[in-house]
């Protein structure tokens, strides 16, 4: 037999307060459960490019010169250490598998001392099976120091003053170096190779010089650049057996401007050239 249970108005209060308690204490823990949890975003995966340089070097050297190569810039840096003066570089490269380098880009770097003066761009178009492509730019430096010459005119007011009236005269400029020793090689061949010089006007047109000769010790006690006026381009024009030497450069102040292989340097005091004639 069952006996019905009453519940008076208290009773039935407080089961009401106990029941929503549960309710408010079941979603106040699922709340912290879920501040607790930390949300996870999914990146799209970014496939490295097949179209990749992934090997450059020097290795018409002694030592192989390893570039290095930027895959985001897109560029190759190729350092060459100091002492070191390379007309031409020859490149070996490799690329990613599956992908080819134009036909051709690969050859010898020729003219450095023109790409050191100059700049030039060399780049090196790579293409992969995937059809992407890249074009990565070469970049040369050298650690080659400064140049450190001496001027030839201590006073830039009163410069030394050299006259060209006669062709017979030998006027020679010898630029020194503060360093004793550098940087020439001093031989006939590399001065051809590495060794360039000109005169600027005020208004910066330059005369270059047909040749620049070097000297270091211990045939002299401190090197030196010598450079003949008579050795500018369009001085000397004419046949060899009736030659004519013109008023070239004109009458005037002249900066002398001075190259070994990636170093340039123009003196700050001028010189002076005149004609009497």
């Amino acid at each position: 037999m069952l006996v019905p249970v009453l519940f008076s108005t208290k009773m039935k209060n407080q089961l009401l307060t106990t029941h929503k308690f549960v309710i408010a204490s079941s979603v106040f823990i699922s709340s912290l459960l879920a501040s607790s949890c930390t949300k996870t975003e999914t990146q799209p995966f970014e496939q490295e490019s097949k179209a990749r340089i992934s090997s450059f070097k020097i290795v018409n050297t002694s030592k192989e010169i390893i570039g290095a190569i930027d895959n985001e810039t897109k560029t190759i840096t190729v350092t060459l250490p100091e002492g070191l003066y390379m007309t031409s570089l020859e490149p070996e490269i490799e690329v990613a598998s599956g992908a080819t380098l134009k036909q051709g880009t690969d050859t010898l770097i020729t003219n450095m001392v023109d790409y050191f003066a100059k700049g030039r761009t060399i780049e090196y178009p790579v293409t992969a099976t995937d059809g992407s492509t890249a074009t990565y730019t070469l970049i040369v430096k050298s650690d080659q120091p400064a140049l450190h010459v001496q001027e030839i005119s201590s006073d830039p007011n009163a410069p030394v003053i050299y006259d060209q009236s006669n062709w017979y005269t030998t006027n020679t400029l010898y630029i020194y170096n503060n360093l004793i020793s550098y940087p020439y090689i001093a031989t006939y061949e590399s001065d051809l190779e590495l060794a360039r010089a000109s005169l600027v006007d005020k208004d910066g047109k330059e005369y270059p010089f047909k040749q620049a000769s070097t000297a270091n010790p211990p045939s002299v006690a401190s090197a030196y650049m010598n450079l003949s006026l008579n050795n500018i381009e369009g001085r000397l024009t004419g046949p060899a057996n009736a030659p004519v030497y013109n008023k070239v450069p004109a009458a005037g102040d002249y900066y002398v401007k001075v190259r070994y292989y990636s170093r340039e340097e123009t003196l700050k005091n001028p010189i002076r050239i005149i004609y009497n004639n």
